[in-house]
């Protein structure tokens, strides 16, 4: 089994949160990496380590990260506030990771990005792109990652997923309001789904574990450093598809009603004045194009078995599934 420390640069978050469980299972001990004190407590009585840095705070990341043997780097914003930019977390904190670990002469960093990265995509993916070349930049010993949505129990994707599903048109009024069982019920009421533009991109969603699968072995393989590794699961799934999915998981009865792109923009408009908005036009866009990826290259190198998605979101649901009755399941 590996030996040594490994840090976790955002730890408390929902892939962080999973990934230092498959870590310590897999015999690292485990540094979590975090921003403020508000976790401390509940990571330390897991049997982590806990350091506090910020990475946009490149000073605080040495003490944080000495004494490792590596570090797998997760931080990333999806919505900017304040001074949380694109520019200064996803650009500058993975430059600054990168960095500190160079100094500290770790072995090696291991960088989640996200898929479609590029130059040419999205703010979020050219920020996460950016923050890519931050990497390569470095001359830090790294393997870089470009996983789709990310499948798992406790947030992410899925939690998602299943909260427009159970809440349909009263999902932006359950984000302020709160009151889960109200507005489920309200939805059982009017049982539909509001779907943004066409519904038809494609996406490849990944189990999570099937992902932490090939973060364990980057950890320990030197055949792997340097290379950039896209990985999505093995099913390409519409939006609509993922809806229909979803609802039949929950074991729910929802109809879609498709919104036209022009009209939705206008809506999304209207929510960004929301203090907690159900979609940024950000997240919007990434609604509209294709998110896919050839896995050949991931499959082969890491012996991956991928997990269908149905299966995926199934594990991932496993609270809500359980609790159909109470959410308005048939």
């Amino acid at each position: 089994m590996p030996q040594g420390v490994v840090a976790v640069v955002g730890a408390s978050g929902f892939v962080g949160s999973l990934l230092t469980r498959a870590l310590a299972g897999a015999g690292w001990t485990v540094r979590a990496i975090v921003p403020s004190a508000v976790a401390v407590d509940r990571l330390r009585a897991l049997g982590y380590q806990v350091a506090l840095a910020d990475v946009r705070d490149r000073r605080s990341l040495d003490a944080g990260l000495a004494g490792c043997r590596a570090a797998v780097h997760l931080v990333a914003i999806l919505r900017e506030s304040g001074d949380e930019t694109y520019d200064s977390v996803n650009r500058q904190g993975a430059g600054n990771v990168a960095e500190a670990i160079k100094i500290a002469d770790l072995d090696r960093l291991i960088h989640l990005s996200a898929l479609g990265a590029g130059p040419s995509s999205t703010r979020y993916l050219r920020s996460k792109w950016a923050g890519e070349e931050e990497v390569r930049r470095s001359g830090a010993r790294h393997v870089i990652f470009r996983p789709s949505f990310i499948m798992g129990p406790g947030g992410g994707a899925a939690e998602q997923f299943s909260a427009a599903v159970r809440f349909g048109p009263w999902y932006p009024l359950r984000l302020m309001l709160g009151g889960d069982s109200v507005f489920a019920a309200f939805a059982n009421l009017t049982p539909v789904i509001p779907v943004l533009g066409s519904g038809q991109a494609r996406f490849m969603p990944v189990d999570h574990r099937d992902l932490f699968s090939a973060v364990l072995q980057a950890l320990e393989r030197d055949d792997v450093l340097g290379e950039t590794f896209e990985l999505g699961g093995p099913d390409v799934v519409t939006f609509d598809q993922i809806m229909d999915t979803v609802a039949e998981v929950l074991r729910l009865r929802r109809w879609k009603i498709h919104v036209p792109a022009g009209v939705a923009s206008v809506m999304v408009r209207i929510f960004s004045l929301l203090p907690n908005p159900p979609i940024t036009q950000e997240e919007f866009k990434t609604l509209l194009i294709d998110n896919v990826c050839d896995n050949t290259n991931a499959v082969q190198t890491f012996r991956l078995s991928l997990r269908p998605f149905a299966v995926s979101l199934h594990d991932a649901l496993q609270e809500d599934v359980s609790a159909g009755g109470l959410i308005g399941g048939e």
